[in-house]
């Protein structure tokens, strides 16, 4: 293997390894030894400033995510401001001036921030689908709106799952449906595995494959595939050049059916469907939980960091927030558990559900007693 090859799979093991001493030494590195950051974006009077500070993944994870679920309410982020910050300012009080805060740091960084209006919630996620060794026995816990609508797609036409081994199509793939289909989801805040290192970390000893319908490949995915075989993990995603068409006729969500289908016929046991930030109003959460995945810690560093959620004012702009976006927090080994927001006015938002194999639980927090006394994760 040469020098370049080398260097490539050193930096994708040293971003997504899960062995314990290398995602160790990743999370003490970006909570102790690297800057921390610290971020404030405006939507104008009629939405909440957010504010994030901590590890600096944070920004195109935690901070994004909250920008989105605020632009889902209707509001136009209209600035973003970051700088460096010391940790021991920012453990001492000196937060983003933000009515919304998150702080990303290790759970002890977290557990020395104040406790009042104030929730502890994993950092990343991820969604896995186990698959019984009983063939096709995974589709019972499909939930059965799910399992009808890719029935119905099969009724109209062909749809079936092509793997791909040469490199023309890794460049197909990479070109014509993951990077369009990225920039027209998240436009400027696109983040994605560098083309370099998705040939040769993830295709080379992964999975490509592609959704076709009547023949023609409207979708793709590429997976990485754990050394014992047993695990295929959804890393990179697209439909073909990004067009609105290919989500109505439904490629992109035919791939994750086919794609089960195909672990199922080839002895895998489990699909992580990909990561998520705690947020349960996010779409990917509410539509990959019909495939009844186990939530998890991410398998890599950022498993092992908490985010600090904090209402720094109450106001209703911040009320609505809060109510409009109920959150996962951990509460127990290998459990976690949904909270959501309520006051006389904003009701719960028990229509975003939360039920996965390992989620069976939630409570629901009065805003009016979350501002007067706080509230602690379970």
């Amino acid at each position: 293997m040469n020098t370049t090859r080398t260097a490539l799979r050193a930096r994708y093991v040293w971003n997504q390894s899960g062995h314990p001493v290398v995602a160790g030494t990743r999370q003490i590195i970006d909570a102790r030894l690297l800057p921390f950051v610290s971020a404030v974006s405006s939507a104008g009077p009629g939405a909440p400033t957010i504010g994030y500070a901590g590890v600096p993944h944070g920004v195109g994870k935690v901070q994004q995510t909250l920008e989105s679920r605020r632009e889902a309410a209707g509001a136009v982020t209209t600035m973003t401001r970051s700088h460096r910050v010391s940790r021991a300012d920012l453990f001492a009080g000196a937060l983003p001036q933000a009515d919304l805060v998150a702080v990303g740091g290790s759970p002890a960084q977290i557990a020395a921030l104040p406790r009042a209006r104030a929730l502890v919630l994993p950092f990343r996620m991820h969604l896995v689908v186990d698959l019984p060794p009983e063939r096709d026995a995974w589709r019972r816990t499909v939930s059965r709106r799910e399992r009808q609508w890719f029935s119905a797609r099969r009724n109209e036409r062909d749809w079936a799952l092509e793997v791909a081994t040469d490199e023309d199509s890794f460049r197909f793939f990479y070109h014509q449906m993951h990077l369009p289909t990225m920039k027209s989801r998240h436009g400027e805040r696109t983040r994605s595995e560098p083309e370099d290192s998705a040939l040769e970390c993830l295709f080379r000893t992964g999975l490509l494959a592609f959704a076709t319908v009547d023949g023609a490949r409207v979708a793709g995915v590429l997976c990485h595939r754990a050394r014992d075989g047993r695990t295929l993990t959804v890393r990179l995603l697209g439909v073909l050049d990004g067009a609105e068409h290919m989500y109505d006729i439904g490629a992109l969500k035919a791939i994750y059916h086919l794609l089960l289908e195909w672990a199922d016929r080839n002895r895998i046991r489990h699909v992580d469907l990909g990561g998520t930030e705690a947020w349960l109003g996010t779409g990917l959460f509410q539509w990959k939980r019909r495939f009844a995945p186990r939530v998890v810690l991410a398998p890599n560093h950022l498993g092992r960091l908490r985010v600090w959620w904090h209402a720094a004012a109450d106001t209703p702009v911040v009320r609505d927030f809060l109510a409009a976006n109920p959150v996962l927090e951990i509460v127990g080994d290998r459990e976690f558990g949904a909270v959501y927001f309520r006051d006389d006015q904003r009701p719960a938002r028990l229509d975003l559900a939360f039920a996965c194999p390992n989620v069976r639980r939630h409570r629901i927090v009065h805003l009016d007693e979350f501002f007067q006394a706080g509230s602690a994760s379970a």
